[in-house]
């Protein structure tokens, strides 16, 4: 009753529902009973015309009930699983049994087999939660009565009781043959297992009641003792309260005291301490003009600094510029003395081959007379039939014939060195010494000269177009080792340029290519840059292709530092040429590096300062190719 009147929610009207019962019984006896179950029982006590409500007065005896039903399920839930199957059902068979178990004599066949019917599928399985509630309601009278055989309605009660006496036999030999029917089944051992379970369980269950109600005197003596304690320190508090307000009057009074004093003392320290802020306002607003003076005189030493810096930087960039633009007229300059000697040399060369041309033609034509006079002669030799004629005839004609295939052979190989076709040379030369014609060897060494020269003009020029560092400096080599330099010294002189810029640029991407990722991190690190920085930064990303507006804040260029692989920085910068910067990108980035050099970057940051040197490279390089223009 003492847990009721502490738990129970009820509501306006005095009543309790279903689900509230339900609810405070699983607080009494966790973990509860389904709701089906509390259903039933109150249903049960009450009829089926409770509805969904139970009056106040009513739910101490509808404890009672469900107290019934939690204590008759917990065996029957372990008889249930004694004769349960490895999937946790019953057969049809083993449910009748634990009915016949439970209501005995009650036992309604009928009922039973009316549960049967209303299954779905008829020999399934059976599960706990679908007879528990059957199992726990008792059989009611009606019920009983409904079992016995119909009599006419003008029997009397008499007579019904009568008929109620000679059933009861009837059932008890039934009995006593199911009984052994039973036995035969081996179900009635069952039974008597499960009875004396029940037996032992109801005694545990009186000794836990036992026990239950020793715990509630012992709650109840607690709660007096809980009681007078909450009294006892009820009174201890008033009393604390009482001192607390005496000793709190007594404060007030020393505070009133203490601060009226003070008042007086603040009116005397009012006084002072104006004078003292009149004081201190004046030497603050004198500290204050000396600042601003001191800030100025900072700004302007600033100012002038900034812009000495810029006029150094535009001097020293001038100068810069002037210096490659003097290197540049030199190297032109040479390269035209010696494109012009080249042309003086070729010129010779040409003078001589013509002359060569000339020659043979004449000595091929003087050959060709005396071959037909010494026919003519041995004609004449052969008709006077003078052996010693004839004889000096042949002598003379193979002579002539002689210095015919000479004269040929050296047309031809002069013609050779005048087309300078390497496939001509060769073929001619091939031939000359196929057929060993005497008095050709200067020619044919001149053409073999002229053929390796041919070969180290084309391996230079090839290396020059795949701009490869070191066959441009194989063919360089293979050139002055043969003594060509001065016959080729405009491509010598070009491909010694192309050889500077490229080993330059190679430096440029190796000093990339070193940067620790470290010093990449610790760019990427800034939260807000410095502006030399990100001015770098800004350049580096305009030469790799990306657009101005890609790149406008810096944490979108941090994203492009921290990617991998093929996109990561470091590669794109090895495998970047300066050809494919377009010539606007190369002046804009011109202008964002103007008044900067590697020192002044390098006090900042040592990773922008190499990232500088590579755009300054980048830029200075794309400066000096022409401008294309694309045809229309």
């Amino acid at each position: 009753k003492q847990w009721y009147q502490r738990r129970v929610a009820i509501t306006a009207g005095g009543e309790v529902s279903c689900d509230a019962a339900a609810k405070l019984y699983k607080e009494l006896r966790p973990p509860g009973i389904r709701l089906a179950q509390v259903q039933a029982g109150l249903e049960a006590l009450y009829g089926d015309g409770m509805g969904d409500a139970l009056e106040k007065q009513d739910f101490e005896e509808g404890l009672l009930e469900l107290d019934r039903r939690y204590f008759l399920l917990q065996d029957l839930m372990w008889e249930f699983k004694v004769l349960a199957r490895p999937d946790g059902l019953v057969t049809e068979d083993d449910a009748k049994l634990l009915f016949t178990a439970t209501h005995e004599q009650s036992f309604s066949a009928s009922k039973y087999e009316g549960w049967l019917k209303s299954r779905t599928i008829r020999g399934s399985g059976v599960s706990f939660a679908e007879i528990d509630v059957l199992l726990c309601n008792k059989p009611t009278s009606d019920e009983i009565i409904a079992e016995l055989p119909s009599l006419p309605k003008e029997h009397t009660q008499v007579d019904l009781i009568q008929r109620s006496a000679t059933t009861m036999i009837t059932d008890r030999t039934r009995s006593h043959d199911k009984k052994k029917k039973l036995e035969k089944l081996g179900y009635l051992k069952k039974l008597q297992d499960l009875k004396a379970k029940r037996s032992e369980n109801l005694k545990q269950r009186k000794s836990i009641d036992n026990k239950f109600k020793k715990s509630e005197d012992l709650k109840k003596l607690e709660e007096h003792e809980r009681k007078r304690q909450e009294e006892e320190d009820e009174r201890k508090r008033i009393a604390e309260e009482k001192k607390r307000a005496e000793e709190r009057e007594k404060l007030e009074e020393l505070q009133k005291a203490a601060a009226e004093k003070q008042r007086l003392k603040d009116l005397q320290d009012q006084e002072d301490s104006a004078k003292l802020q009149d004081a201190q306002e004046e030497n603050e607003r004198k500290a204050k003009e000396e600042a601003e003076l001191e800030n100025q005189r900072d700004e302007e030493e600033k100012r002038r600094k900034e812009e000495e810096d810029r006029l150094r930087a535009e001097k020293e960039a001038d100068e810069k510029r002037k210096q490659k633009e003097a290197e540049s007229e030199a190297a032109a300059a040479a390269a035209l003395q010696a494109d012009i000697l080249a042309q003086e040399q070729r010129a010779l060369e040409a003078d001589k081959t013509k002359q060569n041309l000339l020659t043979s033609q004449m000595e091929e034509e003087m050959a060709q007379r005396d071959l037909m006079a010494a026919e003519e002669a041995l004609e004449a030799a052969k008709a006077a039939d003078d052996q010693s004629k004839i004889a000096e005839a042949q002598r003379l004609k193979k002579e002539a014939d002689e210095r015919s295939r000479t004269s040929k052979m050296i047309k031809r190989l002069t013609q050779a060195i005048q087309s300078r076709d390497v496939n001509e040379l060769e073929t001619t030369i091939s031939d000359a010494k196929k057929k060993k014609i005497n008095g050709v060897e200067t020619y044919v060494a001149e053409a073999e000269d002229l053929v390796n020269l041919l070969y180290a003009g084309m391996q230079l020029e090839n290396a020059c177009r795949d701009r490869s560092i070191e066959d441009i400096e194989t063919a360089i080599q293979k050139i002055n080792d043969a003594g060509y330099e001065k016959v080729l010294a405009k491509e010598m002189n070009e491909a010694e340029l192309l050889l500077k810029k490229l080993k330059r640029l190679e430096f440029l991407k190796r000093q990339v290519m070193e940067l620790k990722q470290q010093t990449i991190a610790e760019l990427k690190s800034y939260s807000k840059p410095p502006p030399v920085v990100k001015f770098v930064m800004t350049a580096t990303f305009l030469i790799l292709g990306h657009n101005a507006k890609d790149i406008k804040q810096w944490n979108q260029m941090v994203v492009l530092m921290g990617k991998t692989g093929k996109e990561s920085l470091k590669r794109r910068v090895q495998s970047f040429e300066p050809d494919n910067i377009s010539w606007d990108v190369a002046e804009a980035c011109q202008e964002i590096l103007v008044g900067m050099d590697t020192g002044s970057v390098a006090d900042v940051s040592a990773g922008a300062a190499v990232f500088y040197i590579w755009c300054d490279g980048m830029v200075e390089e794309r400066l000096s190719l022409p401008i294309v223009i694309p045809k229309e």
